[in-house]
């Protein structure tokens, strides 16, 4: 990283120029130490955590989409599949693995995009390389609950694809990007769209911005968006061929229940204020000078970003992190930017009052980010103690009450769904339906909330879990199981041995063996 992008002006004393890469490259290794047990904080999130558990089953011969009922396309599952499978070969905790493998991915995304900002010769570069530090803490450390998602790693190998739409905006000196930039920058930039198609929108926007900025048509026609389009035709084939059940199953289900779902109050109240915050701030950091086609680029992206993140309406930080990481992204470079020279005291005074203005949207914008659901070790150890190594099934739509949680037992997962998502929501669509006078679309969602309840009783006897998790706050789900007899009855061989404010844990009483 110590070469990727210009080192201080020429005339600049060598000394000079020899401590501000060392110091740069000391920064960034304080950040990446720290990032270590400031994730630890998180341990393994929900979704990665069942991410691992599904590459372990498909290792061990499970069909995805059939023998497991994932939402996610493959690629989600493909792309943590090289870490899961390499920590089994070689003797380590996929947790540890898939912790390095992104911390890898995040390094090397940034790493890219530096060396195409040096090729390229933005005038921030003049600054650019003193604030590594600070992009890779918006990689490693603001990520908070999102770290190792998929969206995160998606962005993290979509910067440099930024940088090269920028180069290609307003290219120093005639100078264009070489064929293997090119097809470097696309192959990495098809992660995010390969991720979730509806990411195209953030490729789309600022190769739409650097074609009108070089009144060329051309510029839409770049290798690196045939490089894009290339790869997503070949994986929608391989989806196709290798797990048609997505397409022709899953996700006609996602369309008529997940897809519904949506939370736009809690989006806006939530993410709405400090994003209009960061984007009024790109004035405010340079007041008088234009935003330079780098800045612009990051900037489109993020309002790109902000339109899946409306589009799905869950409110969920991971989904928001995109966007906002892109436009926190873009704050720093318009510090980066050049500014007209100032020699007085109050030039000063102005530029600590805009970094302390930068630092409060940040830490303000990380808030969402700084949840939490991971259990306490007392909690964790109570149930270790209890049942070593134990089977587990879940009672509830949030996947944090099994994930991790299930993992951290040294457990086994029973079910082939990660939680009671598509039940709980298909009661609630019926309840909502029914609500508006819709009785035929009560009666189609309460009959896929019956045939779920009744594929899951017959799963828990098939099954006997030794531990069950009952997630206290779905009480309408309770609510509506507890009227199945089969499943009352069935509960009758447990007994409660935990409890915190989020989750109930029953145990499978001694001797038995099938519900009476």
């Amino acid at each position: 990283m110590t070469a990727v992008l210009d080192s201080p002006t020429a005339d600049a004393p060598i000394s000079d120029a020899r401590n501000t890469r060392t110091w740069t490259v000391v920064f960034c290794l304080l950040v990446l130490a720290a990032a270590v047990p400031w994730q630890m904080r998180w341990g393994v999130i929900s979704d990665t955590s069942w991410v691992i558990t599904v590459c372990e089953r498909m290792l061990a011969g499970s069909r995805l989409y059939v023998d497991i009922f994932e939402v996610n396309p493959p690629f989600t599952l493909w792309m943590f599949m090289p870490a899961v499978a390499l920590a089994h070969r070689i003797g380590i905790s996929p947790e540890i693995a898939v912790h390095a493998y992104s911390y890898a991915i995040c390094l090397a995304g940034l790493g890219l995009a530096a060396w195409i900002a040096r090729r390229a010769g933005f005038v921030e570069n003049r600054t650019l390389f003193s604030l590594l530090p600070l992009f890779l803490a918006l990689l490693v450390i603001f990520p908070g609950n999102a770290f190792s998602e998929r969206e995160h790693l998606g962005i993290a190998l979509f910067l440099p694809l930024l940088m090269l739409t920028a180069w290609r905006a307003a290219p120093i000196d005639d100078r264009m990007p070489s064929l293997p930039v090119a097809l470097l920058a696309g192959l990495s930039g098809s992660i995010l769209v390969l991720v979730k198609p509806y990411y195209a929108l953030v490729v789309l926007v600022p190769a739409l911005y650097a074609a009108w900025n070089r009144r060329s048509i051309r510029t839409l026609f770049a290798v690196e968006y045939w490089t894009i389009g290339l790869i997503c035709v070949a994986y929608i084939v391989a989806v196709q061929y290798f797990h048609p059940e997505f397409l022709s199953v899953i996700y006609p289900v996602l369309a008529e229940t997940y897809m519904r779902i949506r939370n736009m109050e809690a989006l806006l109240t939530t993410y709405g204020p400090i994003y209009l915050i960061a984007l009024l701030a790109l004035r405010f950091l340079r007041p008088g000078l234009p935003l330079s086609p780098l800045i612009t680029v990051f900037t489109l992206a993020s309002l790109a970003a902000t339109m899946p993140l409306i589009y799905q309406a869950k409110g969920w930080a991971y989904h928001a992190f995109p966007a906002f990481s892109l436009i926190l992204a873009a704050l720093l470079l318009r510090m980066a930017q050049a500014a007209p020279a100032t020699h007085d005291s109050s030039g000063t005074a102005m530029d600590l009052r805009r970094k302390m203005l930068l630092a409060a949207i940040i830490a303000a914008a990380a808030i969402p980010f700084m949840r939490t659901q991971k259990l306490s070790a007392e909690f964790v150890a109570k149930l270790k103690a209890a049942a070593p190594q134990p089977t587990v099934a879940l009672v509830g739509a949030d996947i944090s009450g099994g994930h991790p949680l299930t993992r951290m037992l040294g457990g086994t997962w029973i079910s082939r769904h990660c939680n009671d998502w598509l039940g709980e929501q298909a009661l609630y669509l019926s309840g909502i339906a029914s609500r508006d006078g819709d009785q035929e679309a009560a009666s189609h969602y309460r009959q896929i909330a019956d045939r779920y309840i009744e594929s899951k009783i017959a799963e828990l006897e098939a099954q006997q879990p030794a531990m069950i998790i009952v997630e206290k706050i779905d009480r309408d789900w309770n609510t509506e199981l507890a009227q199945w007899p089969d499943y009352v009855n069935f509960l009758r061989g447990y007994q409660q041995i935990a409890e915190n404010g989020e989750l109930q844990v029953l145990l499978r009483n001694p001797g038995t063996a099938q519900a009476e």
